[in-house]
């Protein structure tokens, strides 16, 4: 009786067990087209390894013969280190500076009352809407009469705020109870104290994803610096590597030895990051 009631139960999971034809089709369309996609990453990560000679005239994806000599050759050559500074020092203070405006006005925005709040919150998101090179030209002109032309800082001050920040902390902010604050405010806190020791750490995840999605687009940032920067020792890491095609055209090793040293930071933090960016969009109730 006991071995019958097994092979019936095993027979029940059998059944429970099969997967949809329309499901395994859709699960390998996604692992060919993720194998697509990584594949030139792959390329890059082993073409950075080979000898000039060899990457030009095989068509093997393993090296033959391993080296480093991409890679001391490039941060001895254009000046890496330097760029990797400035890359690291702009990346880093706008991403800070980003994630506080945004919090401080995300909370302005979603508790306090005030007159002309809602229209100017739309005039607000309606800045999301206008092309980046549309202003290019009266924010280079901003940033020279204030004497930051060539400079880091007219990185930076361009970096300070983020209306996307600001729209994505507002929508998780209004989420928070207004209780919590109120209970604050009869306790006697300010309103400093309130942002810092309550609003801040009940939206850790929101403005971790912020800083991460900051960080990445600061890092990766091409147009903007390259108008502003011109000086060799201000420049950025996409700056210097879109300058080696006119130093090294034909150098592919140089490049993709370039590519991953610009590349390898951004994947780190992804690494670390990606779990609670996940959880910190999906906490402000944005879709990816």
């Amino acid at each position: 009786m006991q071995a019958t009631e097994t092979i019936k139960v095993s027979a029940v999971d059998g059944r429970r067990r099969r997967i949809p034809l329309g499901q395994v089709a859709a699960h390998s369309l996604f692992i060919v087209w993720s194998c697509v996609a990584v594949m030139p990453f792959v390329w890059m990560i082993f073409a950075s390894l080979k000898p000039f000679r060899e990457l030009v005239s095989s068509h093997n994806l393993l090296p033959h013969t391993w080296t480093l000599q991409n890679y001391q050759e490039i941060i001895s050559r254009v000046g890496f280190l330097a760029a990797f500074r400035n890359s690291l020092v702009v990346s880093t203070l706008t991403t800070t500076a980003v994630v506080l405006t945004s919090a401080a006005l995300g909370f302005i925005f979603a508790k306090y009352r005030f007159w002309g709040k809602e229209p100017l919150f739309m005039v607000l998101l309606s800045t999301m809407m206008v092309p980046g090179a549309v202003v290019l030209v009266p924010l280079y002109i901003t940033i020279a009469n204030l004497g930051s032309a060539n400079q880091l800082a007219g990185i930076i001050i361009t970096g300070l705020w983020s209306t996307f920040g600001i729209f994505m902390l507002r929508q998780f902010m209004e989420s928070l109870p207004s209780e919590l604050i109120d209970a604050a405010r009869i306790d006697g806190a300010s309103e400093w104290r309130i942002f810092f020791t309550l609003i801040i750490p009940l939206s850790a995840a929101p403005m971790g994803a912020l800083a991460t999605f900051s960080f990445l687009g600061s890092w990766d940032s091409l147009l903007w610096p390259m108008i502003v920067l011109s000086a060799p020792d201000k420049q950025t890491l996409p700056i210097v590597l879109a300058g080696l095609r006119n130093l090294y055209w034909s150098r592919y090793d140089m490049w993709a030895a370039g590519s991953m040293l610009t590349v390898l930071p951004v994947m780190i933090l992804y690494a670390f990051s990606s779990r609670y960016m996940l959880r910190g969009v999906a906490m402000s109730g944005m879709k990816l």
